[in-house]
């Protein structure tokens, strides 16, 4: 379906803006690729200067809203859309074109409105939230009043493809980054998830996510270390107090090469406690 980067300009004939009334003075669209962003085709600016008001609605009319035409094959894309379809609205019934209802645009036809999300950056204020606040674009459409009057259309042209590329810029980096949110589609492919992860460190790798199975894990390395630990041996004087002197001999007699202490068997007689202390306890 083809996405277009869509625009209007109009010259205020009241105090505020009213797209029942306005001049209309360029229409703006350039074809774009809505995932990503980026432009497929050139920007087109139709100028009431250079004809008409009557020749540029025309034109816009001819090439995307003839009745035969599919809802389809205009899907704008754009900021504050709603003054473009009451201009729209309005024109093409000044100019005795097809009679375009608000039903039929606002609930018909697809467009993609980046207002919300600006309001959204802007802390949820919708004072401020403009397009030059957060895009390369330098200025407001204010200024348009005051260049149309004096005739400066260069600068009109210039603030156009800057607002244009600002807004293309925007979106290119809200696409390229979304996934940063870590909100995924439900049931999406693998590729859709967050890009940046935290590595899993080792002990995560290890254990398996669910808690019981981690505990029990758990207690299985434990035992497994365990048993792979010797078990730390009492001093020669700790065996002496713990062990009665009729166990000693038998002790120093019966235990193996292999799991005699490293404490050679000297030291046990030499701290042995003599007769001499037995009934003594310290």
């Amino acid at each position: 379906m083809p996405a277009y980067y869509f625009a209007m300009e109009g010259y205020n004939i009241g105090e505020i803006p009213d797209p029942a009334v306005d001049k209309l003075i360029t229409i703006q669209y350039q074809k774009i690729d809505l995932p990503s962003g980026e432009p497929l085709g050139e920007l087109k600016i139709l100028k009431e200067w250079e004809g008409s008001e009557k020749s540029i609605v025309t034109t816009f009319y001819n090439l995307f809203f003839k009745p035969e035409m599919p809802v389809t094959h205009f899907i704008p894309v754009g900021m504050s859309l709603d003054y473009e379809y009451e201009m729209i609205i309005s024109k093409f019934k000044k100019y005795n074109l097809h009679l375009m209802t608000s039903h039929e645009l606002y609930y018909k036809r697809p467009r993609f409105d980046l207002k919300p999300i600006i309001v959204l950056l802007n802390d949820g204020r919708f004072t401020g939230a403009r397009l030059d606040s957060f895009s390369s674009k330098k200025c407001d459409e204010s200024h348009v009043q005051e260049w149309y009057e004096n005739k400066d259309f260069t600068t009109i042209e210039r603030y156009i493809r800057e607002e244009a590329e600002g807004f293309l810029k925007l979106l290119q980096y809200l696409n390229k980054n979304k996934y940063l949110m870590g909100i995924t589609k439900k049931g999406g492919p693998a590729h859709q998830k967050t890009a940046q992860t935290t590595p899993v460190s080792r002990a995560e790798k290890a254990f398996p996510s669910h808690p019981k199975s981690h505990a029990n894990a758990m207690q299985t390395t434990k035992k497994q270390a365990d048993s792979r630990t010797p078990t730390p041996r009492k001093s020669s004087a700790g065996v002496a107090k713990a062990q009665p002197r009729s166990s000693q001999k038998s002790l120093a007699r019966t235990t193996s090469a292999g799991q005699r202490s490293s404490v050679p068997l000297g030291q046990f007689r030499k701290h042995t406690p003599t007769k001499k202390h037995a009934g003594k306890r310290e």
